[in-house]
């Protein structure tokens, strides 16, 4: 799939002028050239397409679109999705036909917004979801941490001065929140050994710094496990937000901490 470039036409006009007369000995002078014009600001983005076979949907944020490598990237996966997703399509309605059953279009979302920036960070939440046949689609959510200095993606543990400080300040933590909300989403405690008692181990997780007042730091924590990781497809995701704390911000790397601010109480 290649998604078409705008194309900007440039137009000029010629407007007949006098010559100026050589007697007035004055010279022409040059006009003062325009100031540039600002650069305009990045805006999200959003690719759908909608038919008898597929729904495809692609986008993200315009904090995302002010990264050029986040751009060119999420370009090359949105066409390497449409196009995998389409054949595979193709080939499902072509089996079904053959033996008459019906086919139900396939369905791919991809979806990345902005949990919170600072100078140093931008923090990506994204929502993926797909359906290609059986009872139920999926759905799956994740992070994405990207230092605008060094160019780069980095893992949450890279925050840390150590990555053992990332589970020795944040495991229980999650594990006690998530089974409060276990326990009131099921009406009952947990603890009893069934497949979904575990507390899932924080790389098994999407762990996404989030600026919810917008003041370019981040004071929560999102942890999100997603359907089959925490709990059964009915429960849907887990989403748990941890206060950010002063031990924590101790325990990151020099660099980052200022990207953090320890949550004020309310």
């Amino acid at each position: 799939m290649r998604l078409s470039l705008l194309s900007f036409v440039l137009l000029a006009s010629c407007n007949g002028q006098a010559v100026p007369d050589a007697a007035n000995n004055v010279a022409a002078q040059p006009s003062a050239a325009a100031p540039a014009a600002p650069a305009a600001p990045a805006e999200s983005f959003v690719y759908d397409v909608e038919n008898d076979l597929i729904e495809f949907h692609y986008g993200w944020s315009a904090e995302t679109a002010a990264v050029p490598q986040l751009v060119a990237r999420f370009r090359k996966e949105m066409e390497k999705g449409e196009a995998d997703l389409i054949g595979g399509a193709k080939d499902d309605k072509e089996s079904r036909e053959k033996q008459g059953f019906d086919f139900h279009g396939f369905m791919s979302s991809t979806q990345y917004d902005t949990a919170g920036q600072s100078d140093r960070l931008l923090s990506l939440k994204v929502d993926v979801g797909s359906y290609e046949g059986g009872a139920h689609g999926n759905h799956g959510v994740g992070g994405l941490l990207w230092d605008r200095k060094a160019a780069r993606e980095i893992k949450d543990t890279g925050l840390f001065t150590e990555p053992a400080n990332r589970d020795r300040l944040l495991t229980q933590r999650w594990c006690d929140a998530l089974n409060k909300a276990r326990e009131e989403k099921r009406g009952e405690p947990v603890g009893g050994g069934g497949l979904f008692d575990d507390c899932p181990k924080l790389d098994e997780i999407a762990i996404i710094p989030t600026d919810k007042d917008k003041n370019g730091r981040f004071e929560l924590l999102t942890l999100i496990a997603s359907p089959y990781v925490a709990g059964p497809w009915a429960e849907g995701d887990y989403e748990i937000e941890l206060a950010v704390t002063p031990d924590l911000i101790a325990g990151l790397k020099s660099d980052y901490r200022a990207s953090f601010e320890a949550r004020q109480p309310q």
